[in-house]
Order: C-alpha cells, then structure tokens, then sequence
C-alpha cells in the first residue's frame, strides 16, 4: 500500500504543477475530484484514484487540437477529433472502475495507475496522427481490445471443491498442492511413492483437507483405483470434483541412437499417456460437476531442442491432445487450459545421469559406441552453473493455474517464463535462414561432441 500511496503522490504532483491548465480548469477539476471521493468513499484509495483523474485531466482536457495543429504543422480537420478519443478513454476507464466495482474491490494499485496512464498517452499520440479511415479504426479497436484483455476476470469460490494434482513429488505438483490448499481447495496430490519424505512434508505443511494418494499415472490399474477412491470421498464429503491438473513428467537427455528402448517408452508412457490414463479415469467425474482441466505442457513442445527429442515430442504429443480436448469437452461444459513452463527449476533433470548413461552404454551397438564415444552418453551442461540460471519461484505457474480453475473464462494458453514465449514465436515466424541460427544459439545447452565428427 505504502509502494501505492507513492506512485499516487507523484502522480498528483505532475498533474498539478501542469502550467498550461488554466486556473479555472484547476478549479472545477478540484469539484470533480471532491465528488469522486465521496462517490468512492473506500479508505486507502482514495489518493489514488484522485491522483489518476489529475493525470487524466491535465492530459485529455487541454486544447488538443490547437496543440497537435502546432506539433503536426498541417490542417488536423480530418483527423479524428482528440474529444472523441477523450470519450473512448473515460469510456473504457469507467468500464474498468465498474468491473472492479462488481468484483467488490475497486483497488487502484500503483501497477494499475501507470500502465492506465501509458494507456492515455499512447492513444492520446494517435489522436495527432490517426486517420479517419479502415486502417486507422482497425489500429484503434485492436489496441482497445488488448486493452480489454488486461481487465481483471471474475473469479469463482474454491470452498467445497476437489482437485486432484499429479506429480506432488517435487517441484511444481508439490508446491501447487501446497498453493491450492492454502487457496481454500480440498487437495488429492498424487505421489508417486506415497511413503516418501516429501510425502510427509507436503501432509506436515498443508492442512487436513489434504489427501494424498499413490499413483502411477502409467500405471492403469493404479490410476483407476485412485479414481475410485477420490469418487467415493467427493461423494462421502458432498464435494464438487471441480479440476484435474495433469502435472507429472519425466526427462532424459539423448538421441534416439543413444537412449535405450525402455527409457523413450517411459517418457511417452508418463508424459502423454499418463495424462491419457488420468482423463480416461476421470473425466466421467469431472464431467458431472462441468469442472477444469490443466495440462502442463513445455515450450519443448513446441519447439525443437536438440538431444531432448523424445520428451519434446512427448510434450508436443500432450498440447496437441490438450487443444483436442479443449474442442472435445466444449460441450460439456469443460474447460481446458494448457500451461507452457520454461526456465524454472522443477528437478525434472535430476536423476543419476552416471548410472542411466552406464546402461545405455551397456546397450548401445558397436558402432553407435564407436560414432559417439564414451562422453556423449553421459551429457552435461554447457553452462557449469545451469542450475542457477533457473528460477526456483514458481508464483506465475502457480497463479496462472489458479487463474484457469478460477476464472470464469480461463485463457487456453498460460506461458510463464520468457522463453516460453519467445522460442516458439522465433521459430514459427521467422523465415528458415533468419529464425535457425538464432534457435541454434538458443538452444545449444549441451556439451556434446561425437567421435567421429571431431
């Protein structure tokens, strides 16, 4: 609040020491103002509600016209008038205080401050050069759509609703149990060794409508007895089954020359066919309460990485059957989100490289061991410190996945982390002879030379 009242108080300063407002304006503004306030009446924002409409004021109230006449040195006749814009603005700012308003908390906060003030600016400079015609109006509603989409969404109640997360081991399933259950949900986390240490700390820090269970997401018969079970304790509890996070996920780092047979049928059997098991076994649940779906996918799944080919494609395989399933299950009444993580420290790499690299060697032909050598089956980071290069706060994922079990209208896309975004986007759009060196650069992670190039 304190960071709030600062921006505010700044705020108010530019506006009131703008010398071009007649004293007048000053006056009648100061009215508004007062009205404003009393209007409002909620403790602790009113500053900054009041500093807001200052800026707004000193910036859309002055004579546009004569101003951008000086600035553009043409006649602005034909340019759309700055009081239609200022319309549009207030128009929109005032959608946005009545979306607060029924969202029972009209919370100005600094963030909110400046970036509705940027937002003035911004079309206040089209206001001098925007042209009355199709590509000027299209220029206008497509900015005010994006506009739109940074209003705040209803969120739904998590009191008396089930999830049940897989992957509670570690990393983002632990710390999403976690986050959930402090929301306020009645938690199923799924481990699997459900007498693990972690097993024990998750049950020690979360409350007592936790549950966890054991289960094996490629393991049908496991699957299918958890579902039994959360059934028969949703129904026992009078609880409404409201979302399924498939979170649980597995990476080995090779080719397919390298990896052993069983290990590329692991990673496809966990992180797609796991998923596949867990809707298959609970979606008639999730059906009759017209609940959630999250799958957590990867930007390795949408873009190419090299000596990661089997998990990206076991992640591609999942957020292609996630867009299948959002198309699917429209009708009834489910919605699906798909989570694009990168860049965060899940432990997902964190298994013993020496003694699966000692196996695969063991089952490598004669003459991949002679291409290869000995080194390219046990990879390692380039970087010594990759570990540190990834983020240990998980607070995007886990809003974002409470943003899609919550939201009256999820997204169908949640990215979090730049590369997230960003890979995918240089490798979808950028022509072959730009976008490939720049991804070779991008995801050249490991220190991996063959013999029998060198």
């Amino acid at each position: 609040m304190k960071d709030d009242h600062l921006s505010a108080t700044l705020l108010f300063q530019l506006a009131t020491k703008t010398d071009s407002a007649p004293q007048e304006t000053k006056g009648s503004l100061s009215i508004k103002l007062s009205f404003i306030k009393d209007i409002a009446g909620i403790e602790g924002y009113e500053q900054s509600m009041t500093s807001l409409l200052a800026v707004l004021h000193s910036v859309l109230f002055m004579n546009r016209e004569s101003e951008r006449t000086k600035m553009v040195g043409m006649d602005t006749s034909e340019i759309v008038s700055a009081d239609t814009v200022n319309i549009i603005i207030y128009g929109a700012f005032g959608f946005y205080t009545l979306i607060q308003c029924s969202l029972g908390k009209l919370n100005v906060t600094s963030r909110t401050v400046v970036m509705v003030t940027l937002n003035c600016a911004f079309l206040q400079i089209l206001t001098f050069y925007l042209q009355p015609n199709l590509w000027g109006s299209l220029l206008l509603v497509a900015y005010l759509t994006l506009a739109l989409r940074w209003l705040p969404r209803k969120k739904l109640s998590p009191v008396r609703k089930a999830v049940l997360i897989t992957g509670c081991d570690r990393g983002i399933g632990f710390s999403l149990a976690q986050h959930l259950d402090a929301q306020g949900f009645h938690v199923f986390a799924s481990f699997l060794n459900n007498q693990s240490l972690e097993q024990k700390q998750l049950v020690k820090s979360c409350s007592n409508r936790l549950q966890t269970i054991q289960m094996d997401v490629s393991n049908v018969k496991q699957v299918e007895a958890a579902a039994k079970l959360i059934t028969t304790e949703v129904r026992g509890q009078e609880l409404e089954f409201w979302g399924v996070i498939n979170n649980a996920g597995i990476c080995f780092i090779g080719n397919v020359e390298i990896m052993a047979w069983e290990d590329m049928n692991k990673v496809m059997a966990i992180n797609y066919f796991g998923p596949v098991n867990v809707c298959k076994a609970f979606l008639p649940l999730l059906r009759q309460h017209r609940g959630r779906l999250v799958n957590v996918a990867s930007n390795a799944g949408l873009v190419p990485v090299p000596l990661m080919g089997v998990y990206c494609a076991s992640k591609a395989a999942l957020a292609t059957m996630s867009e299948v399933w959002r198309f699917e299950l429209q009708r009834w009444g489910i919605k699906v989100a798909t989570v694009i993580p990168s860049g965060y420290k899940t432990g997902i790499l964190a298994y013993d490289k020496a003694a699966v690299a000692d196996r695969w060697w063991s089952k490598a032909s004669d003459t991949v061991q002679r291409d290869y050598g000995r080194e390219c089956f046990n990879i390692k980071f380039k970087q010594k410190n990759s570990e540190e290069m990834l983020s240990a706060n998980f607070s995007e994922i886990l809003n974002n996945i409470t943003d899609a079990l919550l939201s009256t209208y999820p997204k169908s896309y949640y990215y979090n982390g730049f590369l997230a975004r960003s890979l995918p986007f240089l490798y979808l759009h950028l022509p072959a002879f730009i976008g490939d060196p720049i991804m070779s650069i991008l995801t050249d992670w490991f220190d991996f030379q063959p013999n029998s190039i060198t």
